[in-house]
């Protein structure tokens, strides 16, 4: 089961690319994101050390269940709410993102809402599953996405309109200090961990994780290629001309003698099932902690169904409001809140965790 921990890391570190993490990074490509980069992996790194440490003093339990027994439920019920909607908005913003992509580059003359609504349905259905079928089908997902992802990633820095002289030119900016957003885009690719605080339900006591060392490796190159290549192809100036930074790149890029010519359809399509893995990850933990906050009526067969309702029909109100720059300014924000919550909740499970030792 260990490898569904780094499944959780993966699929986040993928999904940044259809998220505002290159998007914050290009807007200050001369303004810090280059230390932001190095200062952000070992903090992202510091961060899971610290959580998955204070997490095994609770083998087998879920967030709900951790606050149930160490602490009163007129402090716990609160904390719940805000990560439900911590969970639930990082869900809906994933696929509100999307959808607005898809109707930019691949369906212009379909309404939003109902390319929006076609996703949500595939989401709730599948967040609503048991925590193993939902790693399933996430390990599914991954395994047939990512090496193509890889592959274009590769294409891309084999591209002979790769221009190297202009990557050069944004790593020399490297003596500016990070700002806030760009800190808190660089420490996204690690989140996925923070899923554990519920899936945490169906693993044993975790002392040793195997191979965690390479995750910030493999993150720094995310992070790097993720940031740099749209700059690389695009140039220093034109790529912050661009709304949706990696689709404009891989419509760029071509395959010779592919089935499929274009880039950019391959590489909606892979981005499809991470950005719907991704959201019914978050839905499922976020349904899982609304179980714990309304334990009575969740015993109910229509709870998963209303509550999954519900939160798809504020998605679809928030998607009506949208549009590319309000969206824009509401995932920097967000991306922010993000990072100050997520250092909350792991310093919450570790002094949780350090009052559960020292009473044993």
């Amino acid at each position: 089961m260990i490898r569904y921990f780094y499944y959780l890391i993966l699929l986040n570190m993928l999904a940044n690319i259809v998220l505002f993490v290159p998007g914050i990074f290009i807007s200050r490509r001369f303004e810090g994101s280059i230390l932001s980069v190095a200062i952000a992996v070992p903090i992202g790194y510091a961060l899971i050390q610290v959580f998955m440490r204070a997490l095994s003093a609770f083998p087998g339990q879920g967030f709900p269940e951790i606050l149930r027994d160490t602490l009163p439920n007129w402090l716990g019920k609160p904390i719940l709410v805000l990560f439900i909607g911590m969970w639930f908005s990082a869900g809906s913003l994933t696929l509100v993102t999307f959808t607005s992509m898809i109707t930019t580059f691949i369906n212009p003359d379909i309404p939003s809402w109902l390319t929006l609504f076609s996703l949500l349905c595939i989401v709730a259905l599948i967040a609503r599953l048991s925590s193993d079928s939902v790693l399933y089908t996430m390990e599914i997902l991954l395994v047939l996405s990512t090496p193509m992802i890889m592959w274009i990633l590769y294409k891309s820095l084999l591209n002979p309109s790769f221009r190297y002289d202009a990557v050069f030119e944004i790593v020399s900016h490297f003596r500016h200090w990070p700002t806030l957003d760009t800190l808190s885009a660089g420490t996204y690719i690690f989140t996925g961990y923070v899923n554990m605080i519920i899936f945490n339900r169906l693993f044993g006591p975790l002392t040793k994780l195997r191979f965690l060392w390479a995750v910030p490796i493999v993150g720094c190159g995310v992070l790097l290629t993720s940031f740099l290549i749209p700059i690389g192809m695009q140039g220093t100036i034109a790529v912050g001309d661009y709304t949706f930074i990696w689709s404009s790149t891989t419509d760029s890029m071509r395959i010779e003698f592919g089935i499929v010519e274009r880039v950019m359809f391959i590489f909606i399509l892979l981005y499809s099932c991470i950005s719907v893995a991704g959201t019914f990850i978050h839905w499922h933990v976020g349904l899982e902690m609304t179980k714990g906050l309304l334990p009575g009526l969740s015993k109910s067969r229509y709870f998963t169904w209303i509550a999954v309702g519900f939160f798809s029909a504020v998605t679809l109100i928030f998607n009506w409001y949208m549009d590319h720059h309000i969206l824009d300014m509401v995932g920097r924000m967000w991306i922010e809140l993000r990072f100050i919550s997520e250092m909350a909740l792991v310093a919450l499970i570790f002094l949780l965790a350090r009052r559960k030792r020292r009473l044993c």
